[in-house]
C-alpha cells in the first residue's frame, strides 16, 4: 500500500495503459484522479479536459487540490502515433506540429502547472512520470521521426525538471517504453502482413511487455521505492535498445 494517502493524477487514463496505471495505483491505496481529453469512468474521480488548452490544465490541477486538498504524484501518458508521420522528407508539416504537441507539449503543460502544486503538498514533493519511447534513444531509418524527435525531447525535458527539482522533493523520470501488448500496438504491426514476425527476431525476449509490466514500472517510479532515482529514464523494452545480437536459444550462452 505505497500510495495510502496520496493523490495521483494518472493523464492520458482511457487508454490500455493509462487504465492499467489507474488500477495499479488505486490497488496500492491511492486516490486517482484519471484524466482524458474523451468522455471515460477511469479512476476514483473522472475528468475530462484537452491538455493542449493551458487553461484546462491550469483549471484541472488547481481543482484537484481544491477538491481533494493535496498532489504527490503525476503520470503522464500523453502519446500520438500518427499515420501520417513518416520520414523527414515525407511529413507534413501539420503532421509534425500535431505530433509534437500532442507528445511534447501537453507533458510541459501538464508539468509546467503540477510542479507548483507538487511543491506545495505536506510533506513537500512527490513524483513526475513521463511517458518515452525507447526510439528516444535509437536512431531508424524507418517511419515516425517525429514521433521519435518528440519523445526525445520529453525525456531530455524530464532530465533537466529531474535535476532542477531534486532540491525540492520533487522527482521527475520518464519510461522509455518498447512494444506493449495493447490492441494499438499490435494494430501497429498488423498493417504489414509479417512485420511482427520480422520485428520479433530482433527483440531480445521475444515478445510484448505487458500490461502489468508496465504499470508494475510506473508504480514503481512514483513510489517511495524510487526515492532515490530521478532524471533518469528508465528502458522498459526487453532488452531491445541493448542488443547488438540476438541469442537463438535463451539458454545457450
Amino acid at each position: 500500500m505505497r500510495f495510502t494517502d496520496r493523490v495521483c493524477v494518472v493523464n492520458g487514463a482511457a487508454s490500455d495503459i493509462g487504465a492499467a496505471v489507474v488500477d495499479r495505483l488505486r490497488g496500492e491505496g491511492a486516490l486517482v484522479v484519471g484524466v482524458d481529453r474523451k468522455e471515460h469512468s477511469v479512476g476514483d474521480v473522472s475528468v475530462t479536459a484537452d491538455l493542449l488548452a493551458e487553461d484546462e490544465v491550469r483549471a484541472l490541477y488547481a481543482d484537484v487540490v481544491g477538491r481533494l486538498g493535496r498532489l504527490d504524484v503525476v503520470y503522464n501518458n500523453q502519446g500520438l502515433m500518427d499515420r501520417g508521420d513518416l520520414s523527414l522528407l515525407h511529413t507534413d508539416l501539420d503532421i509534425w506540429r500535431t505530433v509534437q504537441d500532442a507528445n511534447l507539449t501537453s507533458t510541459f503543460l501538464s508539468c509546467k502547472h503540477a510542479v507548483p502544486l507538487l511543491l506545495e503538498t505536506d510533506p513537500r514533493g512527490g513524483a513526475i512520470v513521463n511517458s518515452a519511447s525507447f526510439l528516444a534513444e535509437i536512431g531508424a531509418a524507418t517511419a515516425q521521426m517525429g514521433y521519435a524527435a518528440a519523445k526525445a525531447a520529453v525525456v531530455q525535458l524530464t532530465r533537466d525538471l529531474g535535476v532542477h527539482l531534486a532540491r525540492g522533493g520533487v522527482r521527475v523520470n520518464a519510461v522509455l517504453f518498447g512494444p506493449i501488448d495493447t490492441p494499438a500496438q499490435r494494430a501497429v504491426f498488423e498493417r504489414n502482413p509479417g512485420a511482427l514476425d520480422k520485428r520479433l527476431v530482433h527483440w531480445p525476449m521475444g515478445r510484448f511487455g505487458t500490461l502489468a509490466e508496465a504499470a508494475a514500472t510506473v508504480a514503481f517510479l512514483a513510489s517511495d521505492d524510487a526515492g532515490f532515482i530521478t532524471a533518469a529514464a528508465i528502458p522498459l523494452d526487453g532488452g531491445i535498445t541493448r542488443a547488438f545480437t540476438v541469442p537463438e536459444d535463451s539458454a545457450t550462452p
